[in-house]
C-alpha cells in the first residue's frame, strides 16, 4: 500500500494509465466504428464490457505497446501500422488490464480509452501517426449522471407513460413552428341528426294561432269563432295558443279540415318546423286535445315548462378511431391528435362553423350538448362541444334541464341552427266571406224585399188615391149638374110662376075691359104662357148644354186621369220590381265575386329551408389531419427529433427511452455524478445541450428506419 490508492508494481512511467500516459504493455486496438468526434451520435452500451465486447468483434488491428508512451493533449502519436491499413480506420482503443486503479471508497476508475482517429500521417516504413481524440463520452460516460434537466426537444415526450395527459394540453401543445400545408384533409366525419325533410319528412310543426283550434267551429252557414286561450311556452307567457303536430302527415291533414274553416284558419300568425320528436327528446310538456274532423291526440297543445338540454355522444372513443386514420407508421405519435397537426371543425352548415383544439376537448367521448328554444319567433338550436377548454378534474353540474354550462367555453364554442323555417296556410276566401257575411247577406236580402214592398204598397196607396181622386172629378160633376138642373127648374118654375101671375093679370084686366078686354086679356095671358114656355125650353136647353159639357168634360178628366193612374201604376209596379231585381242580382253578384276572391294566407313562408330540405338538421364534426407530403415532413421530424417539450425532468439512466435511439436537447442540466475533469463533464454536457442522438445498437445508425423506432415505456415526465 502507497498512500491512498491501491497502487500496481511501478512501470516506467509511474504508476499511471490515462488518456494522456499509456502504461507499458497497454494494447491499442484500432477499428472502424459508425459514430464519430461530431457527437451527433452517440452509443450508449448496456456497460463498458459491452462496449468492449463491440470493438473487439469489430476485427480491427491491436497493437502491443512495450513501452510506455506519453500522450500530449491534441498531440498525435506514431504507431507501427501501414499507411494504408491505418487509413481505414477512425477509432482506437488502449487497454491495460494490469493497471486497475481503485479509490478508496471502491469507485473505479476507467482503464480503457477510447479515442477518434481524426486524420493519419504517413511517417516511414510501417509507421503512421494518428492524430486523435479522446472519446470522452464513451471513455466517462458511464460513470456519468445527469440530474434535474430542462428537457427542450427529444423522444420523451413519445416515449414518457403521461405524455398524453389531458389529452395533450399537460405536455404536448407546445408551438413547433414547423410548416402544417396550407389545407386540412377530412378524414372523417361524424354526424348528429335532429330533422329532416327527406325521407318521409321527420321533422315537427309549430302551430302558433290567434284562434281556438279546438273550439266548436261551427258552419258555414252558423260560424263559430273563438279567440286564442293565450298559452305558456319554456315559462315564457304569450296571448296566442301553440300547437304541436309530431308527424307531417298529421298536418297535411290538420290543413285539409281547417280549409273548411277559413273563419279559424285565418287566425293562424306561424306555422313552423321544428326538430323532431320535440316531445321525448327535449321533454317538451304538450296536451292532447280534439280538432273536430281529426283523430283525437294528433294535435297537442304545448303547455309550459322548460325544455332539457340532451347529452349526446357522436362517437365514444374518438381518439382511438383518430389514431386508426394516421398512416400505421405514424400512430405512436400523439401528437399529431393536437393542434394545428389535427381539428376538428364542428358545424350545423349554417354559415357558422367553429374549429376545436382535439387537446381542448376534454372528453375521450365526442359529447355534444343539444340546447333547444323553441318558441316561435326566435327559435334555435345550439350545439356546444361538452367540456371543451375545461380545465382539467372539474366535473360539468346539472340541474333538472340536464348539463347547461358546462364550466367550459359553453355558449362561447357553440354553433346554432336558427332562422327555422316558417310555412302559410291558404284561406278559402269565398267561404271565409260566406261565413262572414252570413247575417249581412241575409239583410241584403231582406232589405231587398222590404223595399219592393214598400215601392208596391206606395205604388198601390198612388192608384187609390188616384181613383179616389177621379171618384171624387164624378161626384163633384154629378153634384154640379144636379145644382145646374136645379137651378134651371126653379128658374123654369119662377119663370112659370110669373107668367101665371102675368096671365092673371091680364085677364083680371080684361075682365075689367070687357069683351075685348077680356080677349085682350086673354091674349096676354096666352103670351104669359108662350113667353113661359120658350123661356123653360131655353133654360132646358142650356141646362142640357151645360150638362153634357159638363159630363164631357168630367168624364174626359176621370178617363185621363184613369189611364194616368193606371200607367203611372204599372209603371211604378215595373220599377219597384225591377228594382227589386237589380238589388237581388247585386246580393249575387257579390256573392259570385266573392268566388274568385285570391285565397288569403296566414303566416308567412319564411326562414332556411334548404339544409332541412336537402340534408338535415343536426351538428357534424369533421375529423381533419394534415395533407399527406405536411404530414409526412411533419412525422419526419418528430420521429427523428421528438417533440418539443420545454419541461423540467430527469434523464434514464441509459439515457434510452425508445427501442432504437433517442434523440436528446437539453437547455440547462445539473450534473448529480462524473468521474471526469471539469472539461470533459462540461463535454458531455455540452453533447447533450447542442442535441445528441443515443443508440442502443450502432448497426442501428443510419439503418433503422425511422417508423420502426418504437417507444418502450415506463417513464413519466
Amino acid at each position: 500500500m502507497n498512500g491512498i490508492f491501491d497502487i500496481p508494481e511501478q512501470s516506467s512511467f509511474g504508476y499511471e494509465h490515462n488518456y494522456t500516459a499509456w502504461a507499458a504493455n497497454s494494447r491499442v486496438t484500432i477499428c472502424r466504428v459508425p459514430w464519430n468526434a461530431s457527437y451527433r451520435d452517440i452509443v450508449r452500451f448496456t456497460d463498458r464490457p459491452a462496449l468492449n465486447a463491440y470493438i473487439d468483434g469489430l476485427g480491427g488491428e491491436t497493437i502491443n505497446i512495450l513501452d510506455s508512451v506519453y500522450l500530449k493533449m491534441s498531440h498525435p502519436i506514431d504507431l507501427d501500422v501501414p499507411f494504408n491499413v491505418a487509413n481505414t480506420f477512425n477509432y482506437l482503443r488502449v487497454q491495460n488490464p494490469a493497471m486497475p486503479i481503485t479509490s478508496p471508497g471502491g469507485v473505479s476508475g476507467p482503464t480503457d480509452f477510447y479515442y477518434f482517429v481524426t486524420s493519419v500521417e504517413s511517417i516511414a516504413g510501417n509507421t503512421t501517426r494518428f492524430n486523435v481524440q479522446l472519446d470522452v463520452w464513451q471513455t466517462f460516460g458511464y460513470e456519468f449522471q445527469f440530474g434535474q434537466s430542462f428537457i427542450e426537444r427529444g423522444h420523451i415526450g413519445i416515449a414518457a407513460d403521461n405524455a398524453f395527459d389531458e389529452y395533450g394540453r399537460a405536455f404536448l401543445n407546445i408551438p413547433e413552428g414547423m410548416d402544417i400545408g396550407g389545407e386540412y384533409v377530412v378524414a372523417t366525419n361524424w354526424s348528429h341528426k335532429i330533422a329532416t325533410g327527406r325521407q318521409g319528412a321527420a321533422f315537427d310543426v309549430l302551430v302558433m294561432t290567434a284562434t281556438s283550434l279546438s273550439a266548436d267551429p261551427g258552419t258555414v252557414d252558423n260560424p263559430h269563432l273563438e279567440s286564442a286561450g293565450g298559452s305558456s311556452m319554456e315559462w315564457m307567457p304569450n296571448g296566442a295558443d301553440i300547437y304541436l303536430i309530431e308527424d307531417v302527415t298529421d298536418f297535411q291533414i290538420l290543413m285539409g279540415v281547417l280549409s273548411q274553416k277559413p273563419w279559424v284558419s285565418q287566425g293562424i300568425m306561424s306555422v313552423t318546423a321544428i326538430p323532431n320528436d320535440s316531445v321525448s327528446r327535449y321533454g317538451m310538456l304538450t296536451s292532447p286535445v280534439t280538432i273536430p274532423g281529426m283523430t283525437t291526440g294528433v294535435v297537442k297543445k304545448v303547455l309550459s315548462g322548460s325544455l332539457d338540454a340532451p347529452l349526446v355522444t357522436l362517437k365514444e372513443n374518438w381518439r382511438d378511431d383518430a389514431l386508426s386514420l394516421l398512416p400505421t407508421g405514424y400512430q405512436h405519435l400523439k401528437k399529431f391528435l393536437t393542434f394545428p397537426y389535427m381539428a376538428i371543425e364542428m358545424t350545423s352548415y349554417t354559415g357558422q362553423p367553429i374549429i376545436l383544439k382535439p387537446e381542448s376537448w376534454s372528453n375521450n367521448d365526442a359529447r355534444v350538448v343539444e340546447l333547444a328554444h323553441l318558441v316561435p319567433g326566435g327559435a334555435r338550436v345550439a350545439f356546444y362541444p361538452e367540456g371543451y377548454n375545461r380545465r382539467d378534474g372539474v366535473t360539468a353540474a346539472t340541474d333538472s334541464d340536464g348539463i347547461i354550462n358546462d364550466y367550459g367555453e359553453f355558449l362561447d364554442m357553440a354553433t346554432t341552427i336558427a332562422n327555422f323555417p316558417t310555412f302559410s296556410t291558404v284561406n278559402n276566401s269565398y267561404t271565409a266571406y260566406i261565413a262572414s257575411n252570413k247575417n249581412g247577406i241575409a239583410f241584403s236580402y231582406q232589405s231587398a224585399d222590404w223595399s219592393q214592398q214598400r215601392a208596391l204598397t206606395g205604388n198601390q196607396l198612388s192608384f187609390d188615391q188616384a181613383s179616389a181622386g177621379m171618384g171624387l172629378t164624378s161626384e163633384l160633376n154629378r153634384l154640379n149638374v144636379n145644382a145646374a138642373t136645379q137651378s134651371t127648374n126653379l128658374a123654369n118654375q119662377t119663370a112659370g110662376y110669373s107668367a101665371m101671375q102675368g096671365g092673371a093679370n091680364s085677364l083680371i084686366g080684361g075682365i075689367g075691359g070687357g069683351a075685348a078686354g077680356l080677349a085682350q086679356g086673354a091674349l096676354g095671358a096666352a103670351n104669359a104662357g108662350v113667353s113661359y114656355a120658350i123661356t123653360a125650353n131655353n133654360n132646358n136647353q142650356a141646362l142640357n148644354i151645360n150638362t153634357s159639357q159638363m159630363n164631357a168634360t168630367a168624364n174626359a178628366n176621370i178617363s185621363n186621369a184613369g189611364y194616368m193612374a193606371d200607367t203611372n201604376l204599372a209603371y211604378a209596379n215595373f220599377a219597384a220590381k225591377g228594382d227589386n231585381q237589380n238589388a237581388i242580382a247585386g246580393i249575387q253578384a257579390k256573392v259570385q265575386d266573392a268566388k274568385l276572391l285570391q285565397p288569403t294566407t296566414s303566416g308567412q313562408i319564411g326562414g332556411d329551408a334548404f339544409n332541412l330540405a336537402r340534408y338535415q338538421w343536426g351538428v357534424d364534426l369533421k375529423l381533419k389531419i394534415m395533407q399527406g407530403a405536411a404530414m409526412r415532413q411533419v412525422a419526419g421530424y418528430w420521429m427523428r427529433y421528438g417533440y418539443q417539450m420545454n419541461v423540467w425532468g430527469t434523464l434514464p439512466v441509459d439515457m434510452q427511452c425508445m427501442t432504437h435511439f433517442t434523440y436528446w436537447k437539453i437547455r440547462e442540466s445539473y450534473v448529480t455524478a462524473a468521474q471526469c475533469p471539469e472539461s470533459f463533464k462540461e463535454t458531455i454536457r455540452g453533447i447533450f445541450e447542442k442535441g445528441v442522438t443515443v443508440w442502443r445498437n450502432p448497426a442501428d445508425i443510419g439503418n433503422v428506419p425511422m417508423t420502426d423506432n418504437q417507444p418502450v415505456g415506463g417513464f413519466t415526465l
